[in-house]
């Protein structure tokens, strides 16, 4: 049941952005990273030590998006070199160059039992569209 519930607010949160899904489209990474592959990729997926370069936004449980760099330069950061939440390095292990996800991180692969004060609740699942723009 509570996959099932898990797909259908996956579906909502992409129907109220304007992008279709059926439950089919929903897929689970071994970690329990919850996604949505939004467009594909080259093929070529990055390896720990490597550094991405993404376009993100974090969306809120209701779909509205509370944190972006969509139009500004992309973040960069170094996979596997704990510069993220443990949940980014292993969806940008999955993807390729310029594959675009929307994925749903589970507490325990986000910011967990501590949150980040005044942003982030304790044990909030997280929702975001991630891009990988460059891979070096």
């Amino acid at each position: 049941m509570k996959k099932i519930l898990s797909a259908l607010f996956c579906i909502g949160a992409l129907l109220l952005t304007g992008i279709n899904a059926s439950a089919s489209d929903t897929l689970t990474t071994a970690g329990g990273i919850k996604y949505i592959r939004v467009k594909a990729g080259d093929g070529i997926h990055p390896v720990a030590g490597q550094s991405v370069k993404v376009i993100y936004s974090r969306l809120s449980s209701t779909g509205r998006v509370v944190e972006t760099n969509t139009g500004g330069k992309p973040f960069k950061f170094q996979v596997d070199n704990h510069e993220v939440i443990p949940g980014w390095d292993e969806a940008v292990k999955q993807m390729s160059k310029g594959e675009k996800w929307y994925c749903i991180i589970p507490p325990e692969l986000g910011y967990g039992k501590k949150g980040v004060e005044g942003l982030i609740a304790p044990n909030s699942t997280l929702y975001f569209y991630i891009e990988i723009v460059d891979i070096k």
